[in-house]
């Protein structure tokens, strides 16, 4: 039975008593980090846990929305909890409204994310160049192609351009890289949705992503990074030229 904790030090000073949810909501992480949960189960219903920890309902039913806020299990109506099955991209899409709020509420965090990201392709670049494969480089051909496909259409365009740069982040063979890729590139557009609908930049946009994949064809990393570099710090001033005029039409919106 899982009890309130209490301490007194020596001084007399009273250490905080635990909530009894905060320690059935580490049982049932101990559970899952254990596998005695495995991804895909159900864990024991509210009864059951009531009685496993000596608990009321109260206690099981925050803890367990505890671990559904932290995307570790669904709740649905009717049904026991069910422990996710997580993978990169489920991760760091828990994380999206916090990212968001991170880059509104403390602006400089944007340059600094513009320069995360730039370090994080030119690696990425180097890597593709030397590991990709000949159906890696197809794919990769396939992802301009479909970009180039959607030229003068704005949205579908962004889409496109956000693929190309995912599939290059998936040639490395890691899959958190296309995660990290997507969640940057989304929570980018997402502030400078302005960036690729300036006057002739999807022409040049698609020169610029055609001379990396000419560098990564040719295997050559330092051709493939300093590609990748020119794109990059080309787009990084018009990061700050959309961040102005969102900004100048803010009050009007």
């Amino acid at each position: 039975m899982i009890g309130e904790m209490e301490w007194t030090a020596e001084n007399g000073e009273k250490v905080v008593r635990r909530k009894l949810a905060d320690q059935v909501l580490d049982r049932l992480l101990a559970m899952i980090e254990s596998g005695q949960a495995p991804p895909g189960s159900r864990l024991p219903g509210e009864r059951a846990l009531m009685a496993r920890f000596g608990v009321g309902r109260p206690a099981v039913r925050e803890a367990l929305q505890s671990l559904e806020k932290m995307g570790l299990i669904e709740i649905r109506h009717g049904e026991r909890a069910q422990v996710v099955r997580l993978d990169p991209n489920h991760v760091l899409r828990r994380m999206d409204a916090a990212a968001r709020q991170l880059l509104t509420s403390s602006p400089e965090m944007r340059e600094s994310l513009a320069q995360a990201r730039l370090a994080f392709e030119q690696f990425l670049a180097r890597e593709a160049a030397k590991r990709a494969h000949r159906d890696d480089i197809e794919k990769l051909r396939d992802a301009l192609a479909a970009q180039e496909a959607a030229r003068g259409d704005p949205a579908r365009f962004v889409r496109a351009d956000m693929g190309f740069h995912v599939t290059l982040a998936g040639l490395s063979g890691n899959p958190i890289y296309p995660a990290l890729s997507q969640a940057m590139l989304s929570w980018i557009f997402g502030f400078f949705p302005r960036l690729l609908r300036a006057p002739n930049v999807e022409d040049l946009t698609l020169r610029e992503h055609a001379a990396i994949l000419r560098a990564i064809e040719k295997k050559d990393p330092d051709a493939a990074e300093r590609a990748m570099k020119r794109h990059l710090t080309r787009a990084h001033p018009r990061y700050r030229l959309a961040l102005a005029e969102t900004a100048r039409r803010a009050p009007a919106e």
